[in-house]
């Protein structure tokens, strides 16, 4: 290839292979980083759509979906199980280690007996795990207002050889949180979901609850990493390749 009468484009075969490889592969993933900023676009529209709706009446509602009102305000009303509390450990605030305080709470007026796990907030670790700080709750009937949430997915309590976890002892100490497992020992029904205690309720300790924050913008500076890195690779690839005769 000809540019003018002083230049000529000869790449050689090696370059080309290598340019016919890599500058796809970088378009390729700026569009995927774009795709992601999309999906991330629509669950950020999903969730402000969801923080303005109504709050979910848990006593009343059809149980079925509920995984998919994560976001939503709900309102429940029962009695705490102050006999089997859970210390989700691990959890840190403000850089200092501690624990997220997690109660079942009955819910009344239900055919079957169930509940939906409470995350009443942080409390500091005290310098031992055998020094667990006082998290007794009144087992009055109360209504409970909140944020519904999704257990992570990775996750699973320590268990023995049987899958059962062998530590019977409240308050317990747990790594994660596997619901259905909690479910068969504490012999009720646990909703698929966790609710966020509001931050008002005086019945609850640290909650300083993080929203969601999307990574749209993250993920379109990313793409237009890509996309650069793409034209510099192409503007090499002719620059190196073109000689003066």
């Amino acid at each position: 290839m000809k540019f003018g009468n002083d230049y000529h484009f000869s790449p050689s075969l090696t370059p080309t292979l290598l340019m016919l490889i890599i500058f796809p592969l970088f378009i390729a993933l700026g569009i995927w980083q774009l795709n992601r900023a999309d999906e991330k676009r629509h669950i950020d529209q999903g969730i402000r759509a969801a923080e303005k709706m109504v709050a979910l009446n848990l006593n009343t509602i059809h149980k079925t979906g509920l995984s998919k009102q994560v976001y939503r305000k709900a309102s429940l009303s029962g009695q705490y199980d102050v006999q089997h509390q859970l210390l989700l450990d691990n959890r840190t605030h403000q850089g200092k280690p501690g624990y997220q305080v997690l109660t079942p709470l009955l819910l009344s007026g239900q055919n079957k007996p169930s509940a939906v796990l409470v995350n009443r907030g942080w409390i500091p670790y005290s310098g031992t795990r055998d020094n667990i700080p006082d998290i007794t709750v009144g087992a009055q009937t109360r209504t409970v207002a909140g944020i519904i949430k999704k257990p992570a997915k990775s996750i699973l309590l320590q268990t023995d050889h049987n899958g059962i976890t062998t530590d019977q002892h409240y308050p317990r100490l747990i790594q994660a949180i596997a619901l259905n497992e909690l479910a068969t020992q504490l012999q009720y029904t646990l909703l698929p979901i966790i609710i966020e205690l509001d931050k008002n309720d005086k019945d609850g300790y640290v909650r300083d609850w993080q929203p969601y924050y999307g990574s749209v913008d993250k993920h379109n500076a990313y793409a237009l990493q890509w996309f650069a890195m793409a034209i510099i690779l192409l503007f090499l690839y002719i620059k190196l390749n073109t000689k003066k005769r």
